[in-house]
């Protein structure tokens, strides 16, 4: 038995877990990076660069994995290229386990690892919560705090190695979007601008939410895997026409806001496009676009919620609002979302279940959401990633280590 670790999410954290599993694991621990960046946040004695062409990849992974005697491979994600032929692999030609990291479902204070897959390709279905029996109590959870300084510097770091490295050591590499380190320096810091310009300029919502005379739509990171791999829309912009549209058909009175994601501050702004395209559709008193207002009080306020397949949907069930998910979503299930379509969904929002919500949540917190953060918090997290393999026997531990704030016993 043995254990690989290909891509991590940006900063540290596969480095220190790295280095972790080796002192703890009682089986060999490997590492693949595929550029300069990934070499940067590694253990450069014990990695191995992959520096072939992207077609190769495949055929060196499987013999990789026979050579070295692979049992568990560990990914950030597994729909990045290189992810997700090693997880075909995997899964389907050598029968060695695939365990996906991704942020948590349920945020801020967890991170989401699951085996087989993440998001859309998430194991979770909705007869392993209806037959699931225990009730989980959160009672041991901390808090991780905010972390936007070091998902900056972490994001504009990567890059920067990551792009001056193509060209000298890995020419062939293929990433699963655009290095741009100037541009990737020039959005962090335009969206730290805009965080305090927005709460100048921002539609003032308050009387809506004190009347809940409105649905909520949470827009997604304009390029989330998400809606590339897990949704009918080429781009963020064709959702918006989406909802904008059905929501004219349906002769709905009410309002609409459109809330945009924290992390795509400094990228996007679609103030314009939803102002014209409410304005074509005679809308334009009834559509609101914000970014910073607190989203608990607009998810417990709100009508109803209509998403891709956004994970806060998930807070939304916690305050009881209900979820229309357009997309693919392992959350879009009877008793959590409406089954109906979304032009009926704006007459009569409806189908959660109360119950059934709580032992949804209670279900995730005992399968693959773990307590802790890929930014802060680190010995906290891995300690408690490597119990959790441990408890689904991915990997077996030389010595039986007593941690304080260890989530699984």
């Amino acid at each position: 038995m043995s254990v690989l670790l290909l891509q991590g999410p940006l900063g540290p954290f596969f480095k220190r877990l790295e280095d972790q599993l080796r002192q703890e694991c009682s089986e060999p621990v490997h590492r693949i990076v595929f550029n300069s960046g990934d070499v940067m946040q590694s253990n450069k004695a014990t990695s191995i660069l992959y520096d072939g062409k992207s077609e190769d990849w495949g055929s060196f992974f499987t013999r990789y994995i026979r050579e070295h005697n692979i049992t568990t491979v560990l990914a950030y994600g597994d729909c990045r290229y290189y992810h997700f032929e090693a997880k075909r692999i995997c899964l389907i030609e050598q029968g060695v386990r695939y365990f996906a990291f991704e942020e948590g479902y349920l945020r801020p204070n967890y991170i989401t690892l699951e085996e087989g897959g993440v998001n859309g390709h998430s194991p979770v279905n909705h007869a392993s919560v209806v037959s699931y029996q225990a009730v989980h109590s959160p009672k041991d959870e901390i808090a991780v705090g905010g972390n936007f300084l070091r998902r900056a510097i972490y994001a504009v770091t990567y890059d920067w190695c990551a792009y001056w490295g193509l060209n000298l050591k890995t020419p062939f590499y293929k990433h699963h979007r655009p290095l741009t380190p100037f541009m990737t320096a020039f959005y962090w810091c335009r969206a730290f601008v805009r965080k305090y310009a927005y709460k100048l300029s921002e539609p003032n919502c308050l009387q809506l939410i004190e009347n809940g005379q409105f649905f909520l739509v949470p827009l997604q990171v304009h390029n989330d895997a998400q809606i590339e791999f897990h949704s009918q829309y080429e781009k963020m912009e064709d959702f918006i026409v989406d909802v904008l549209r059905s929501f004219k058909e349906s002769d709905c009175k009410e309002n609409l806001i459109f809330k945009h994601h924290p992390m795509d501050r400094g990228h996007v702004n679609y103030r314009q496009f939803i102002l014209n395209t409410a304005r074509n559709l005679g809308l334009e008193k009834q559509v609101y676009y914000v970014h910073d207002q607190h989203l608990p009080t607009l998810l417990k306020a709100c009508r109803g919620v209509v998403t891709i397949n956004s994970t806060t949907a998930l807070q939304a069930f916690y305050h009881r609002a209900p979820v229309k998910a357009v997309g693919a979503a392992f959350f879009d299930m009877p008793g959590l979302t409406y089954q109906g379509d979304l032009h009926s969904f704006w007459l009569n929002p409806s189908g959660l279940d109360g119950d059934f919500s709580d032992r949804f949540k209670a279900y995730l917190l005992d399968h693959g959401q773990i307590n802790g953060s890929f930014y802060s918090k680190l010995d906290l997290t891995i300690g408690n990633v490597i119990d959790y393999l441990a408890k689904q026997k991915a990997i077996s531990l030389e010595v039986d280590p007593k941690r304080d704030g260890v989530r699984f016993e």
